[in-house]
């Protein structure tokens, strides 16, 4: 299961960007997307997202700058390759 959400919905995940001035940066967000989300990340509701599911053998091309959310249904093994 996956979940992307744009750049311009960075502010409504509350997501930070660490590394900044670092070509190897990288971000998180507070907001737990299955989880029920609380009063302080209220904007999360409305932030908009594309989701979706793998089949075995599938592949998900992430372009720069996308937030995502991964969540494996099944055992599996995932292979991450960052250039």
């Amino acid at each position: 299961y996956f979940r992307l959400y744009g750049l311009e919905q960075t502010a409504r995940i509350y997501a930070t960007t660490q590394r900044a001035n670092n070509t190897n940066s990288f971000g998180t967000s507070p907001v737990r997307v299955e989880a029920p989300i609380p009063p302080e990340h209220a904007m999360a509701a409305d932030a908009t997202y594309v989701e979706g599911l793998l089949a075995p053998g599938d592949m998900l091309f992430l372009p720069k700058s996308m937030w995502h959310y991964v969540r494996s249904l099944t055992t599996s093994v995932s292979v991450n390759f960052w250039y």
